[in-house]
């Protein structure tokens, strides 16, 4: 789970849909942030333009399905 200390500097997103698409590894993500795997709950931060990790971005068990990334913090760009 992605924390944080001061409020102030993070705000809650509208429903969209760059929340709710699911990226495979080696896929280039639409937008800086924080992605989640849906199967084992690792999260890493990825630049815009920059491939997600594969199934080496820890023990992935194969129990817990495919390696899904979904953004979980967008970082907003100026």
């Amino acid at each position: 789970m992605a924390l944080y200390v001061d409020g102030n500097n993070v705000k809650t997103a509208k429903p969209s849909d760059a929340f709710t698409k699911e990226w495979k590894p080696g896929q280039t993500p639409d937008h800086a942030g924080i992605y989640r795997c849906k199967g084992c709950g690792d999260e890493i931060a990825s630049n815009k333009g920059v491939q997600l990790p594969s199934q080496n971005h820890k023990q992935h068990a194969t129990s817990q399905g495919a390696i899904r990334w979904q953004l979980l913090v967008y970082a907003q760009q100026g």
